[in-house]
């Protein structure tokens, strides 16, 4: 090779290189020393669910991990009732399908009757939360199908004659509102009256 062939060859050489060298430093940047801290998790920790004081003769029944049932309770039978009286407790969330007069409105609708007219209301504070409470009796119907139409009734029903309907709605600050119910033979729900009332009065 001459003289002037090696110098050209060096020359190419030496672009080459300048010309790799940016390249291979945009594939492969150096990883920054000090990254930042990832962002803190966004919102609030959510709110611990009501509890309460189960009556001790009230047998504890399975619910669905998910929906808005949150406890199911069985009370013993009075001597002459031939039928379960069952204590639901329910929770929407902090949602519409909260809202305490809709939801009592609902139960008035499940006997025949304007029974919400003369139903039985109350109020009183625990906790600093409000409990709201209402009764009613009748004639009481379990619906077997659909319901559909102005009243939302079922096209075919269970009629259940001598039932009472305990309820209660409690008012929370951060949990929405929670909703205790329990329907069964009068004579039964009549005999658990303090139980409810003192599960009531235990929540916090």
């Amino acid at each position: 090779m001459s003289p002037r062939q090696a110098s050209l060859a060096r020359a190419a050489l030496v672009v080459l290189v300048a010309l790799a060298v940016p390249a291979c430093s945009r594939s492969a940047p150096e990883p920054d020393p000090s990254p930042s801290p990832p962002p803190a998790a966004s919102g609030a920790p959510a709110a611990a669910p009501l509890a309460w004081d189960v009556p001790g003769s009230w047998a504890t029944l399975d619910v669905p991990r998910a929906g808005p049932r949150k406890a199911l309770y069985k009370v013993p039978r009075a001597a002459n009732d031939k039928e379960d009286v069952e204590v639901q407790v329910l929770s929407f969330g902090l949602g519409n399908k909260g809202d305490v007069e809709e939801n009592f409105q609902e139960w008035f609708a499940q006997f025949d009757g304007d029974v919400g007219a003369k139903a039985r209301r109350e109020s009183f504070a625990v906790r600093g939360m409000r409990v709201e409470t209402v009764e009613v009796a009748g004639t009481y119907t379990i619906a077997l199908g659909p319901k559909a139409g102005a009243r939302k009734r079922a096209s075919v029903e269970m009629v259940k004659d001598g039932y009472r309907l305990l309820g209660a709605a409690v008012r929370t600050s951060d949990r929405g509102n929670w909703f205790f119910r329990m329907v069964g033979p009068d004579e039964t729900v009549q005999s658990a009256r303090s139980a409810f009332r003192g599960l009531l009065e235990s929540v916090r």
